[in-house]
């Protein structure tokens, strides 16, 4: 863990009078190399928890270190619904914050750091999650068209099944003409209305859906291309000098 990675969390820790949890995480416990990598993950370690143990002492702070192993994401996940309350996380440099952030129910800070001649330059970044009511606003929408697709699909087959298990009565109406036309009409445009939902409602299920920008992007872009282009008057301009 980078000594700055520490220096910021003390830091702000001790603004905030908050606790600090320490995760180290493996990301490959089972590389085959005979054991190496787990013996060198488990002395950095110690030598990490012994650094931030002493920065934390000059705080009065409590710190507490877990090891841990696996995608670091899911490792966040597990820690942020335990038992635990974490306020929000804080990661090194190298570690990807989409990665962190898209299992995170709390907010995410990057911190990026450089040597610089007059000492480090340290800047964070801030990721903040999604907040409680989108994310059950996801969850209810995929429902919903989870129960629509059902509803749609039951229907569309109905449809099907109806017109095979009958084909001599539909064969005799569908060919009388007249106003007897309109039946295969009427079916077809039933057939595919109920078809259309369900296959637009299976899509919205598994949270595919559609761009809605790109028609608007293309009416700016040619709108932008019709624009004629304002040209600079550079014609001469008597000057008059009293």
């Amino acid at each position: 863990m980078a000594e700055s990675v520490m220096d910021y969390a003390v830091n702000v820790a001790d603004r905030l009078k908050y606790k600090i949890l320490a995760a180290h995480i493996n990301t490959l416990p089972f590389y085959h190399d005979g054991g190496k990598r787990s013996a060198l993950f488990a002395s950095a370690m110690q030598e990490s928890a012994l650094l931030f143990r002493e920065k934390a002492k000059t705080k009065a702070l409590d710190i507490e270190h877990i090891g841990d192993a696996g995608k670091i994401g899911k490792v966040v996940k597990r820690l942020c619904h335990s038992n635990k309350r974490i306020e929000f996380i804080v990661i090194d440099q190298g570690i990807r914050r989409e990665e962190v952030a898209s299992q995170s129910p709390v907010p995410v800070f990057s911190v990026n750091y450089t040597e610089a001649k007059a000492g480090q330059q340290l800047t964070t970044t801030h990721h903040k999650p999604a907040s409680k009511g989108v994310s059950i606003m996801s969850t209810t929408s995929r429902k919903r068209h989870a129960k629509s697709c059902l509803v749609f699909g039951g229907l569309t087959a109905g449809i099907y099944a109806a017109i095979f298990a009958n084909q001599d009565i539909v064969m005799t109406y569908f060919t009388k003409g007249g106003l007897y036309a309109l039946l295969p009409v009427a079916t077809v445009f039933a057939v595919s209305y109920a078809h259309g939902n369900f296959t637009s409602s299976f899509w919205s299920a598994l949270g595919i859906e559609g761009s809605k920008t790109t028609g608007k992007q293309a009416e700016v872009r040619k709108e932008a291309e019709e624009r004629p282009e304002i040209r600079k008057d550079v014609r001469p301009r008597a000057e008059l000098n009293v």
